[in-house]
């Protein structure tokens, strides 16, 4: 068996022999040590045999008046043959296997997950000081338990649970934070006045005494929830007041919209893809691709010889909408968009009451539209109450 396999990488040559009376040459070959392999006779002037590949040198040597032409080769000589035909796609394959292990352990994302912002972002720059932020190794995983145990000891008055999770090139990091009772409210006299001009809609009060009713008009700054306690029209007592207020309060926008409207809007769908660009072509290393996608790219690795590179791209699917409007289709739109301009900084508890276009005009290539709005919203703010103090 071990001989079987050490002929089959010995090099060989199949030789295609052409002249008259081919069995003298076939003589000659053997008066001289060669050793035939395998001979197949063609017809009276031709014939196929193959012998080592060391030998092929002696057999040109003889041939004469014989014309002796290389059909195939085997064993060694035919693997390297093969290598070097195929190096370039041998290299890149290598290359590839090579970047493919090299990406896969570096990190491109560190996404936490978690409803406030400061806290995500808290969380970041606390694992970017143990390396764990883009471009930077991935982590063994008891390097990955070493860290969370350190920061669980660190912040362990303020972090309950901490996971971090590897997907891919990517750490999820999920997190709660311990529930830390509300500091009581302090003893400071105050009031609770009206934060903007407004009718009021809704009184909540939890101390203190209020001295507004709904659907009375205040301004700014007029006291809603006294701190100040009275019977008989003197006060009796001062409190630190508290409560909440919301009243009805008015705006008015102004906002323009084009006829030849235009629209890329992001959908939810998102992916990170490795994109191989030589010259003007990208080749994306992704079963699926976006029809319509919103590109933001990161370069990898960058050849300063040729015009090939290998970047990150986060892709997020869009859908694209060209239409030439109407006016009134404009005006609907322009009216939405009104809407959203309000809603945007409204509170969960907050909303629009009602609202109604006071004027249009019709310009060449937009339409201009003011909107009246009505709106329920928190009014609610504060002020001390200073004693008066005689100074001799």
């Amino acid at each position: 068996m071990k001989n079987k396999i050490v002929y089959m990488f010995i090099s060989k040559v199949r030789l295609r022999i052409i002249g008259k009376n081919i069995n003298r040459f076939i003589m000659r070959i053997h008066k001289n040590n060669i050793d035939i392999l395998k001979c197949d006779y063609i017809n009276d002037d031709e014939v196929s045999i193959v012998v080592y590949n060391k030998d092929y040198e002696s057999i040109l040597k003889i041939k004469t008046i014989y014309n002796i032409e290389v059909l195939d080769t085997f064993g060694l000589i035919k693997i390297k043959k093969n290598l070097r035909i195929n190096r370039y796609l041998i290299i890149s394959l290598i290359f590839g296997i090579f970047l493919f292990k090299f990406l896969s352990s570096i990190i491109f994302e560190v996404e936490v997950v978690h409803n406030d912002v400061k806290t995500r972002e808290f969380l970041k720059r606390e694992l970017a000081l143990y390396n764990i932020k883009e471009k930077k190794f991935k982590k063994s995983y008891s390097q990955i338990e070493g860290i969370k145990e350190e920061i669980l000891n660190k912040y362990k008055d303020k972090i309950e649970w901490l996971e971090i999770e590897e997907k891919g090139t990517k750490y999820i990091v999920r997190v709660e934070l311990r529930k830390i009772l509300e500091e009581k409210v302090g003893d400071e006299k105050q009031n609770v006045i009206a934060g903007k001009d407004a009718v009021i809609k809704e009184i909540k009060a939890t101390s203190g005494q209020i001295v507004k009713s709904i659907n009375n008009y205040v301004k700014k700054g007029d006291v809603v929830i006294s701190g100040n306690i009275y019977a008989n029209e003197e006060v009796k007592d001062t409190v630190p007041a508290q409560g909440t207020v919301y009243g009805e309060v008015w705006y008015e926008i102004n906002v323009t919209y084009p006829f030849a409207y235009s629209e890329t809007r992001e959908l939810d769908r998102k992916r990170d893809v490795l994109v191989l660009k030589f010259l003007n072509r990208s080749i994306e290393f992704s079963r699926k691709h976006f029809k319509n996608k919103k590109v933001d790219e990161q370069v990898l690795l960058k050849s300063g010889v040729l015009p090939i590179s290998l970047v990150r791209q986060r892709q997020t699917e869009v859908s694209v909408i060209d239409q030439i409007l109407t006016v009134d289709e404009a005006a609907i739109l322009a009216k939405e968009k009104a809407v959203s301009k309000i809603s945007e900084n409204l509170d969960d508890d907050e909303y629009i009451m009602n609202y109604k276009v006071l004027s249009t005009n019709v310009k060449e290539s937009e339409l201009e539209l003011s909107v009246f709005f009505s709106v329920y919203e928190n009014i609610t703010e504060y002020e001390v109450i200073v004693d008066d103090m005689n100074i001799e």
